[in-house]
């Protein structure tokens, strides 16, 4: 099993993290009371999303299926049931009936394409290229898309050429999404609390 999570989503999530701990001191330090609730049910909410929206996305695969974390729910695709990844705005899994873009894997910006060396765009799953052997701009190798794009097709690869993986049989093959009640839940809360603290 091997999971792929974004490093700079991470670093951001820490980020937020600092800062909300800045602003939860300066609530405790201040004088008025509803200028300090303010303060610290906006820091509550940073500190969360940095958990649930930065934090804990990720991509994982198994010799089973691929599994996508996002915020509100888990998706199980298994290899049965794959029969495209796409890069294009984000680490998209194609089936027959859906696409599970993943969070944790966003394609880059035209600044980082434009910096792609060779070694980022070759050697690559034969997956990845097309009819004229050129990639998309989220499929090089230094961008979030591209790095999990490549854990997920070198897998699917090697499955296939090992033949595990019942090649015909996508259309049959469910899908899993499983949601997750507790972030479901603590963002409705959240959200309540937010529209009450800062009209009050």
């Amino acid at each position: 099993m091997t999971t792929f999570k974004a490093g700079t989503s991470r670093w951001m999530a820490i980020g937020a993290w600092a800062v909300a701990a800045l602003m939860l001191g300066s609530a405790a330090a201040g004088g008025d009371a509803g200028t300090g609730a303010k303060l610290a049910i906006i820091a509550v909410d940073l500190a969360t999303a940095g958990w649930f929206a930065l934090w804990r996305p990720s991509v994982t695969v198994d010799d089973a299926r691929v599994l996508v974390r996002n915020v509100f729910r888990t998706v199980s695709v298994p290899w049965a049931a794959l029969i495209d990844v796409d890069t294009k705005y984000a680490l998209t899994l194609v089936t027959p009936h859906r696409r599970v873009t993943a969070l944790a894997a966003p394609a880059p910006g035209r600044h980082t394409v434009m910096w792609a060396n060779r070694q980022d765009v070759t050697g690559l799953p034969e997956r990845t290229y097309d009819s004229v052997r050129s990639i998309r701009p989220g499929d090089p190798t230094q961008s979030h898309s591209g790095a999990a794009a490549l854990l997920v097709r070198r897998h699917w690869e090697r499955l296939a050429e090992d033949g595990r993986i019942d090649l015909g049989s996508a259309d049959a093959t469910a899908v899993e999404v499983r949601w997750h009640p507790l972030t479901v839940t603590t963002a409705v809360a959240l959200a309540v609390a937010t529209v009450v603290v800062l009209s009050g």
